[in-house]
């Protein structure tokens, strides 16, 4: 079953909104423009159908809800938590491409370029949604955010949704170590995410001397989760006062 969400670079299990939806789309078709992209007609032809077809589906409410429960219940049955897709993006797209818009908000927020060139370690395609992204929707402010939700999504379809593989993941790949995420890529796609632990001892049985320095910076990541939980945590308990809060409050009124 194909994923529309990971076609439009998505996150499912983040629930993006129509408007991140409809954002994303249009970052595409720039994005596969023949200005910008390099690879042969064929495959352009074929991207755009793919895109067409999940944005039809997903920008429609009706048939959005209908895919939604579709793709859940694939997901049960199969067990799968992860994309069976490769590392390695097969797509080109012109390296020298640079747009004056782009090089305006340059001039505003000068970061954009090493942002850019962080999510084009993942890959090039990254790099040049991040780009597309940002020039059509203008929230330059939030950079950072969308940054990261285009990272998490990028690591969702390559390595699942293991916390911990995809933090593994994120550390070889922006500290440059392209050929191990590769690896760790490829036992995710015989073996899925679910055996994380056996995967995570598997990949430092094959890099011994990548294991003390990397378990050392996926634990400065812990934090960040703890955090993360407690908000929800703190969230729900809200969430669950007021709800008694207005039920103590009908049952004032109805004996009143």
């Amino acid at each position: 079953m194909k994923n529309y969400y990971h076609i439009l670079g998505l996150s499912f299990e983040s629930v993006p909104e129509k408007q991140l939806i409809d954002a994303a789309y249009k970052a595409l078709v720039k994005l596969y423009h023949p200005d910008v992209y390099k690879g042969d007609k064929k495959s352009l032809n074929r991207k755009i159908t793919e895109i067409n077809e999940a944005y039809q589906t997903l920008s429609d409410i009706k048939k959005k809800e209908d895919y939604d429960n579709k793709l859940r219940k694939f997901q049960i049955e199969k067990s799968f938590e992860y994309s069976d897709e490769e590392f390695e993006d097969k797509d080109l797209f012109n390296n020298k491409y640079i747009d004056e818009d782009w090089e305006i908000a340059l001039l505003v927020y000068p970061e954009l370029e090493t942002k850019k060139e962080i999510l084009s370690k993942y890959s090039q395609k990254l790099g040049f949604q991040f780009q597309f992204y940002l020039l059509e929707t203008k929230e330059f402010f939030k950079l950072n955010d969308i940054s990261n939700q285009f990272i998490n999504a990028f690591l969702e379809r390559k390595f699942g949704t293991s916390y911990e593989i995809k933090t593994l993941s994120k550390i070889l790949i922006e500290g440059n170590y392209r050929k191990n995420a590769i690896y760790l890529n490829k036992l995710i796609k015989v073996i899925g995410s679910k055996s994380e632990k056996r995967i995570i001892k598997t990949f430092f049985n094959q890099y011994p001397d990548l294991q003390d320095s990397i378990l050392e910076e996926m634990r400065f990541y812990k934090p960040e989760r703890i955090l993360k939980i407690q908000t929800e945590k703190h969230q729900n308990l809200i969430v669950i006062l007021l709800s008694l809060l207005l039920m103590i409050f009908l049952v004032i009124m109805i004996n009143s």
